[in-house]
């Protein structure tokens, strides 16, 4: 805490809160890199990449949870994370995370040359952020889990 100032937390999906809670710091790759975010940090609104989002509590005790991308925004001693998806690494199942993997690339292999390209090219997209959304799963749960 800076200047007896609290910093808060929230890791936010289009179905649920993931997150809210008084933080020490909080950490997470955004598109300069990675950032650590402490209270009274300066305004910043960025992209969030698809890896893991850590936020330390008071108590030193951390939370971690694997996001896919989005957005992140910091005011006010506010951090948010704004994703589609976040799974606390406790949460994660790794066979499920794997076979995530292997569904997104059999179904970009398969991908054929159809007569609509923009449809082909939004799929491939789909497919990709899925397959990314996957190994991070994997991966925070062998790290963290």
């Amino acid at each position: 805490m800076a200047d007896g100032r609290q910093l808060f937390c929230r890791v936010i999906t289009p179905e649920r809160m993931v997150f809210d809670g008084e933080a020490k710091l909080v950490k997470l790759r955004i598109a300069d890199g990675d950032i650590g975010v402490m209270a009274e940090h300066q305004p910043v609104v960025s992209t969030v990449a698809a890896r893991d989002v850590q936020v330390v509590g008071n108590d030193d005790e951390r939370s971690v949870f694997a996001v896919s991308d989005g957005f992140f925004k910091v005011s006010e001693n506010l951090v948010q994370v704004l994703v589609e998806e976040a799974v606390p690494a406790e949460e994660i199942d790794s066979a499920a995370a794997g076979n995530r993997v292997e569904e997104a690339d059999k179904a970009i292999s398969e991908l054929g040359g159809e007569n609509d390209e923009d449809e082909t090219w939004r799929r491939r997209e789909e497919l990709e952020r899925e397959r990314r959304m996957g190994e991070n799963l994997a991966r925070v749960a062998r790290e963290y889990a």
